[in-house]
């Protein structure tokens, strides 16, 4: 997965400093050997990018699929949201974000975003995906995950698992989904229903 936010990161075409990752498709079939990013749309406020992942035989192995969002304000108390109450459900998953593992992610993946700088950097959500992914024992996976509210460092993210996938809380407030999509639908076509 590494690669693909490499790859992601890499894109010189436009700046999305400041700009937060609303939601991600991520395909992983295997392992890929060239890849390819495209701006598949972009607005003023939105952009939609594509990373894939060729294995030698020519056939697209990964893909993830990002909808970028500049938000109106960069204020971080408009994000602030009263507890929505405790998840229910299999509690999967929890990890703390911590500064220093934070700019380690960044250090590796090349993300050079200002909002995962700082005091009280919001977490990257690539970092969160592939932290939770190497945690997993998953081959073959398809996820489409939305980045409903932003995590900071020092907060403890809490996964369970609902009916419709994973649900990801902190301090009560939702504030991912990872809904799990069908083998056959391919996520690098996802590209019109984001």
């Amino acid at each position: 997965m590494m690669q693909l936010i490499q790859q992601l990161a890499a894109c010189k075409s436009y700046d999305f400093s400041g700009w937060f990752l609303a939601e991600a498709s991520l395909c992983l079939e295997g392992k890929a050997h060239s890849f390819s990013l495209e701006i598949c749309r972009k607005t003023e406020r939105r952009a939609v990018l594509q990373v894939l992942g060729w294995d030698e035989g020519g056939r697209c192995r990964q893909s993830l699929t990002v909808l970028l969002v500049k938000p109106l304000s960069l204020s971080r108390e408009i994000i602030s949201a009263e507890a929505e109450g405790a998840p229910d459900g299999e509690v999967l998953w929890r990890h703390v974000f911590s500064d220093e593992e934070i700019q380690d992610y960044l250090a590796v993946s090349g993300d050079a975003n200002e909002i995962h700088r700082g005091k009280r950097a919001v977490v990257p959500g690539l970092c969160f995906l592939e932290r939770l992914l190497s945690s997993l024992d998953e081959d073959g996976l398809r996820w489409r995950c939305k980045f409903r509210k932003p995590v900071y460092a020092g907060e403890e993210l809490c996964l369970v698992e609902t009916a419709a996938g994973i649900e990801g809380y902190v301090g009560g407030r939702l504030v991912n989904t990872i809904e799990r999509l069908p083998y056959k639908e391919r996520v690098h076509d996802e590209i019109n229903n984001i």
